[in-house]
């Protein structure tokens, strides 16, 4: 774990930390996060107008898409895609078959997470999540770039630990070293502000796994004494109401992970067992 005298005596897990109830606006309720992740042969769902994000409910980067359309309220449906038995129809979406794909009207998509996000941000004016000052917003997609070490610690830990190098850990240091800086030289609570913002809730989804990863391998964990405002920031996080409702409990994201190691695969439907 992460930490726990730095937290208030809490570890940073969900079991741990009382979430906060959402008051969701009205064009967010209803939304199924869980729904069935569709594979090969499954039907393409019929189009009904709605703005549709073809997602996977577990991965990092579809999860940037689904933070900043719940952030901004927006009114979408979601359909779930099986990335190990792909549909068909997913590559007229996506042309690689990757997840987050935005289906702004019927038959016209836009891809690549930050693509979407920034997309959202332009044409939904309702809590701009990118600054306006050019400065800041430099700034902040610098993180959101450098950010990639994080990325590839996550899936060298998760699907090859045996490949996980110095270099790997080292340049996830850095990064780690350069979050906290910003925020102890920005003196806010998130990086955006009093509010999380684009570049917070874009690297995000990384922390989130790696709190889980940090109870099984020493790589990922983070020193309470050296990374205490670092820690800080991600109870906050997790605390935020538009993290919290599309949080994953720890022991499935551990069942998932743990699934890359098997012949068959990560279970996609671990949230919808009995």
């Amino acid at each position: 774990m992460w930490s726990v005298k730095v937290l208030r005596g809490a570890a940073v897990s969900l079991e741990h930390v009382i979430l906060p109830q959402r008051k969701i606006a009205s064009s967010v309720k209803g939304i199924n996060f869980n729904s069935k992740h569709l594979k090969k042969g499954d039907p393409q769902p019929p189009y009904n107008g709605k703005l549709r994000i073809y997602n996977m409910r577990f991965c990092p980067y579809a999860q940037r898409t689904i933070l900043a359309l719940n952030a901004k309220e927006i009114d979408y449906e979601i359909v779930n895609v099986n990335l190990m038995n792909k549909p068909d129809w997913i590559f007229d979406k996506s042309p690689f078959g990757k997840v987050p794909a935005l289906e702004i009207k019927q038959g016209e998509t836009i891809y690549e997470s930050l693509v979407t996000v920034e997309y959202l941000d332009e044409v939904y004016p309702k809590r701009p999540l990118l600054p306006k000052d050019p400065v800041q917003k430099a700034r902040d997609k610098m993180i959101v770039e450098v950010s990639g070490a994080i990325h590839t610690l996550f899936f060298k830990l998760v699907k090859i630990p045996e490949k996980v190098s110095d270099e790997n850990v080292a340049a996830f240091k850095r990064v780690l070293d350069l979050i906290q800086r910003e925020l102890e030289t920005r003196k806010t609570k998130f990086l955006h502000g009093n509010v999380p913002g684009y570049v917070d809730y874009m690297i995000w989804p990384w922390f989130e796994r790696l709190r889980v990863l940090a109870d099984t391998d020493h790589r990922a964990k983070l020193d309470a004494e050296k990374y205490t405002p670092l820690l800080e920031y991600i109870e906050n996080m997790m605390l935020d109401p538009v993290v919290s409702e599309y949080l994953v409990p720890k022991d499935i994201l551990q069942q998932f992970h743990s699934g890359f190691q098997k012949p068959s695969g990560p279970d996609y439907e671990l949230l919808n067992k009995d």
